[in-house]
């Protein structure tokens, strides 16, 4: 007998929500995938989303016994918890039974993958059949590797995948002919938080200097107290077209003086720009994809590139949909590439920024709404490259544009071409993601503050 990954997902969902409700250890994860100069976590989102690891193991060995082992497993430990038809419940135990007993164990696992796979092709959409996965990987972290492969064989056991080593400079330094050492916020500052308050204090010395960032101002600080004045307080996501007017007073503790302080958009940034020196982790988070790119460019099927800090469990933008999993990743997926134009580049998977009905810079004739918006929506420029489907075509046009260098942070890289127009990227959306949903999709990065391997050159990690 067949069972089809419907009621595995269903039945796995239950055994993994009934593992993680008793888990005491709790896995934080970064609610904002951005890097604008002074990165800040976006206060709009509903909730923070955060994951637990839970781990599901089994004797049987082939594939689909080990989803069935699961199953009765579970069945037979919690049946007043989950509930299911019978017959699957049999179907798999005589599964179990009949690999944990065959004579012939090299020809009982060729049996056991042949009826997993023809389980895993009849129940996976057409759209998401010959998707292949590289995961990108520094070859000295396989805790991370691990992790990033456990879950995606416990949520989408369809996904074939292998690792793809990430260029490492510690051990083999990084080529300045392809990757700069230095970036300039010239770009980025088009759509970046580069606003800062500044003192208003004209025939002082002190006027127009900076006080603050923006996204600094309402936070505890033992010299200042910050209080701004009218309308509700500034942020970037929903107020970066809005900042003129803004006004705020600002209180020494220690002397007890007041200043006005103004918002406005720090130029300098926009021209000629800050030269900054990008970190070796960026250098080689930038060479990894830009090898990437050149294998997708051979292939002729879309490439779907992973970062091992990926998660696809995490609570979604709209909390009350629960937490998101493989099944769900898979569903929305295949909606989104199904709904995506033929001449699609790039999807990303997860994201934060500026997309059709949330842009920074609103384009004259902009589509009208269709039925595609529900499930992807043209990028105009989004940080993170943690997960994202890459075309033969979207592939060579990154290479074409990362000729002679890539000269900023990837994902910087990616999103300018994008909102240059040379790039055709999208987004894909969560159920649950509106248009004042700052960082969304269908996926989530695992959070590896205190350990990570790229320290990124505007202070964040990853």
């Amino acid at each position: 007998s067949v069972i089809h990954l419907d009621f595995v997902w269903t039945f796995a969902a239950a055994l993994l929500h009934s593992v993680r409700a008793n888990c005491p250890i709790a896995m934080a994860i970064n609610d904002v995938l951005k890097r604008p100069a002074s990165p800040e976590k976006a206060s709009e989102e509903p909730a923070a989303k955060k994951a637990a690891v839970s781990n599901v193991t089994t004797q049987i060995a082939t594939p689909l016994s080990r989803h069935c082992a699961t199953l009765v497993e579970t069945l037979d430990a919690t049946p007043e918890a989950v509930s299911g038809p019978t017959h699957a419940k049999d179907a798999c135990e005589a599964e179990a039974a009949k690999a944990t007993t065959a004579p012939d164990k090299h020809a009982t696992e060729a049996q056991g993958t042949a009826v997993a796979e023809t389980a895993v092709a009849e129940d996976v959409p057409e759209q998401l059949r010959r998707l292949r996965a590289f995961i990108i990987n520094l070859e000295r972290r396989p805790d991370r590797f691990k992790r990033c492969t456990d879950m995606l064989q416990r949520e989408m056991p369809w996904l074939a995948f292998e690792q793809f080593k990430a260029s490492d400079g510690t051990r083999n330094p990084i080529p300045e002919a392809e990757i700069a050492t230095t970036w300039n916020t010239k770009c980025n500052a088009h759509f970046a938080d580069y606003f800062e308050w500044v003192f208003d204090a004209p025939g002082k010395d002190i006027d127009k200097k900076p006080w603050k960032w923006a996204d600094d101002a309402h936070r505890e600080d033992p010299n200042w107290t910050f209080v701004e004045e009218g309308r509700e307080p500034w942020t970037f996501p929903h107020h970066a077209s809005d900042s003129k007017g803004r006004t705020g007073k600002v209180t020494k503790k220690a002397t007890g003086e007041v200043f006005d302080v103004k918002l406005q958009f720090g130029n300098r940034y926009l021209d000629p720009g800050l030269v900054q020196r990008m970190s070796g982790g960026e250098r080689g988070c930038a060479h990894s994809h830009l090898r990437m790119w050149r294998l997708a460019a051979e292939r002729t099927e879309p490439t779907l590139v992973l970062e091992d800090d990926l998660q696809v469990c995490f609570v979604r933008t709209d909390p009350t949909l629960g937490e998101a999993n493989g099944r769900i990743f898979t569903h929305r997926l295949a909606l989104a590439l199904k709904h995506a134009p033929s001449d699609l580049d790039v999807l990303y998977l997860g994201w934060s920024g500026w997309r059709d009905g949330h842009s920074r810079h609103p384009r004259d004739g902009q589509e009208q709404w269709s039925n595609a918006d529900n499930y992807l929506r043209k990028a105009e420029y989004v940080w993170t490259t943690v997960a994202y489907v890459l075309t033969q075509a979207g592939a060579k046009k990154l290479l074409a544009a990362a000729t002679p260098t890539i000269n900023q942070p990837v994902d910087n890289f990616m999103a300018w071409e994008a909102s240059q127009g040379r790039l055709n990227a999208y987004v894909a959306l969560d159920q649950g993601d509106t248009d004042f949903t700052w960082a969304g999709g269908i996926v989530d990065q695992f959070d590896f503050q205190g350990d990570s391997d790229i320290i990124k050159s505007d202070g964040g990690h990853q």
